[in-house]
């Protein structure tokens, strides 16, 4: 049973009585497992790419609506940053995990490094556009805006399915040994 406490201000659930996770034959519970495995440094890989996309989306629509923080030489520094770091993840994935993958459990791989190709072009438009002759005409802010958008719901959905398909499989298919190499 558990007893509801109030501490700093937030409410917490403290057990009335030791709570037993099950454990593996190496004695360590699948939670923490779960926290500890190597695998846990791509969803902070995401989560950061995930507020560049959100920061660089926020700046062209700050330009699209002609507000504070729109600033054309900033977003394209967010999107050179973001391109880079996202192209290293990208390279880690393709060339490490999935193939690892890959040998374990069969189509799977080709699907994540498809859609990887597909937010390059999605990038390569982008720059495109940032570098295109029409940034004085009325849609072009518009424009840019409408392209951070799609390429923001593009990876996003993408690190989702990874997160929710492809890391499970990972922490099932390899040892926490085999994890850290």
């Amino acid at each position: 049973m558990a007893t509801p406490g109030i501490q700093n201000g937030g409410v917490t659930v403290m057990a009335a009585e030791p709570v037993v996770a099950p454990v593996d034959q190496n004695g360590h519970s699948a939670a923490a497992l779960r926290l500890s495995s190597p695998i846990r440094i791509f969803l902070f890989f995401h989560k950061a790419i995930r507020t560049e996309l959100d920061g660089l989306h926020r700046t062209a629509l700050a330009l699209a609506t002609n507000t504070s923080g729109g600033d054309i030489k900033q977003l394209m520094e967010k999107c050179h940053f973001l391109r880079s770091i996202y192209k290293h993840h990208c390279n880690a994935e393709d060339e490490v995990i999935f193939p690892a993958l890959d040998i374990r459990v069969k189509n799977v791989a080709r699907t994540y490094s498809l859609e990887h190709e597909g937010e390059s072009v999605l990038f390569d438009q982008l720059f495109t556009l940032l570098r295109s002759d029409m940034k004085n005409e009325e849609s072009y802010k518009r424009e840019l805006a409408s392209c951070t958008g799609a390429l923001q719901t593009s990876i996003s959905q993408h690190m989702s399915k990874e997160e929710e398909q492809v890391f499970p499989l990972l922490r099932e298919k390899f040892s926490f040994e085999e994890q850290h190499h």
